[in-house]
């Protein structure tokens, strides 16, 4: 850049602090010409009032000043969130080495030494109004990039969602379908005798006998089957809650494994592949079952979708061995095709995918660790080897931290 050459947009605002008014004199006609805007202060305490309340893109500042020094001010101008990013150039006559490495400490970016060259000065002006520029839009970038995150775990949380609502209308057809059937025909069969009944034709016992012995089978078929509805729908109920509240509540581990893994059967039956689970049935946790569940669902379709992706067999387990020194170590295990050593240094990072550009977001596991670490308070390890297959292995407490 032309030292001269101001940065594109509004004109820029910088502050000058120094107690000679020649000085200040010059330095304003200078950065005046040039298009700045610029603002003045004699002192140091005068500086801080003038930067808090014009916020200037940049602070020229004299060391060696009436009462409160350069640094000082600096130093004041870092601990105020509306100051602290505005970068400032401090202006001395001395050239100690030990008084450069103070000004730094305080928060300066820069120095320039009297008497100075004004092309000097403006090219250090110029230098670090690009540099704050370029560090804001770094900054908003960030923002854009975290947003963007929130908006994917949402998107994957109703995802998740709605699995659910798909997995409780296909696991409910078998035992409604069931019901619907039986009650179907024993409506049929009780047609029949009512319309013997209208008729005044006699009845004879063993066909007395061979409706009542109907009409048990029925109503224990529909007793059966309307609990086993019943049942699911409390669980799905269960999980529902459980995944949109992340309340903290006991629970049976098997019972929020085998919970969540119900949710994803649509998905895995229209796979080869089978899940099966062993977790201690009267194994109890005080945690969070909706995070839990979470973390389940992603490793299951993580192994689903990545580990057994295009094999025509395979076996995703699920296993715990019960609660020991006050934490239970669950794992998630497939016999795929495994995950190679340099993608094992990136799964966890935000973004990172095999799989970019036909439906993965790269946040799955990145949720996984966070969920682990920062909600149930654990820990989780990978072990992979290429062509055998993947576990992760969760670390969590029985009782969970305190959130």
């Amino acid at each position: 850049m032309v030292p001269h050459e101001l940065p594109a947009g509004s004109p820029p605002t910088i502050l000058v602090v120094d107690d000679s008014p020649s000085f200040l004199t010059a330095l304003l006609d200078h950065l005046s010409s040039r298009g700045f805007l610029v603002l003045i202060a004699r002192h140091a305490e005068e500086g801080l009032m003038r930067a808090e309340f014009g916020l200037p893109d940049l602070v020229l500042m004299d060391v060696v000043l009436p009462g409160m020094d350069g640094f000082e001010a600096c130093r004041r101008l870092k601990t105020s969130d509306t100051t602290r990013d505005i970068p400032v150039i401090f202006m001395t006559s001395l050239t100690d080495a030990r008084q450069k490495v103070s000004g730094f400490e305080a928060g300066g970016v820069d120095y320039i030494t009297k008497p100075f060259q004004i092309e000097e000065v403006l090219a250090r002006i110029n230098t670090h109004l690009e540099l704050r520029k370029a560090n804001r839009e770094l900054q908003q970038m960030f923002e854009q990039l975290n947003r963007a995150k929130e908006e994917l775990v949402h998107s994957e949380k109703l995802a998740a969602l709605g699995a659910l609502v798909a997995g409780i209308s296909h696991e409910l057809n078998t035992p409604i379908g069931n019901s619907l059937m039986i009650a179907s025909a024993f409506e049929d069969q009780t047609s029949e005798i009512r319309a013997m009944f209208a008729r005044g034709e006699p009845m004879k016992r063993s066909v007395f006998d061979g409706y009542l012995s109907n009409a048990n089978t029925a109503v224990e078929v529909l007793v059966r089957n309307l609990h086993r509805a019943a049942d699911m729908v409390s669980n799905f109920k269960q999980v529902a809650v459980d995944q949109t509240s992340a309340q903290r509540r006991t629970f049976l581990l098997a019972d929020v494994v085998s919970g969540n893994v119900l949710t994803l059967l649509p998905t895995i039956r229209r796979t080869p592949y089978t899940v099966t689970q062993e977790i201690p049935p009267a194994l109890m946790m005080d945690s969070y079952p909706g995070p839990l569940g979470q973390v389940i669902t992603n490793l299951l379709t993580n192994a689903i979708t990545h580990g057994l992706d295009g094999r025509d067999y395979g076996t995703i387990a699920i296993s715990s061995g019960g609660e020991e020194h006050g934490s239970v170590v669950l794992t998630i295990s497939d016999d795929g095709k495994g995950i190679s050593a340099d993608n094992l240094l990136h799964i966890y990072e935000p973004f990172f995918t095999t799989k970019l550009g036909v439906g993965g977001s790269g946040l799955g596991l990145h949720i996984v660790h966070n969920i682990v670490s920062d909600i149930l308070g654990g820990r989780i390890d990978v072990r992979s080897t290429p062509g055998a297959g993947t576990t992760f292995t969760l670390t969590l407490p029985v009782t969970a931290p305190m959130r």
